[in-house]
């Protein structure tokens, strides 16, 4: 896929994380026992806060966070005429807790992570 096409491609990964959290947002008050998406990789459980929206204050956001949505506003390298291998997209994830399986009782903590979504094998409900 040339760079110049990666405008009109969308991630099915991401996009159904998007949905699933516009209808999380809505059932709320018939479930409220519905806390948040856990994200399943190869090698652990993520425990975070998704960020579907842009924020208001870009200057007001963590590092991370900032320089990402920065690149999804205006990408400083043009790779309109490359080729792209890897096609997939970032999901920004807030105030995470990271469970690995090999030792579940020792989770991470972070205040921000970018989730590739070709490392998502799937999703669940905390």
């Amino acid at each position: 896929m040339k760079g110049k096409e990666l405008e009109e491609a969308i991630d099915f990964k991401k996009l159904t994380i998007v949905e699933l959290q516009i209808k999380i947002e809505e059932l709320k008050e018939k479930y409220p026992e519905a806390n948040k998406l856990v994200y399943v990789t190869q090698s652990a459980l993520i425990e975070a806060d998704f960020q579907m929206e842009l924020a208001e204050h870009l200057e007001e956001e963590p590092i991370l966070g900032r320089s990402l949505q920065e690149y999804e506003i205006r990408p400083e390298i043009d790779i309109k005429e490359k080729t792209i291998v890897n096609l997939s997209a970032c999901i920004y994830l807030k105030d995470v807790k990271l469970i690995p399986f090999s030792s579940p009782n020792e989770p991470t903590y972070l205040e921000e992570f970018i989730l590739f979504s070709d490392h998502l094998l799937g999703i669940t409900m905390k």
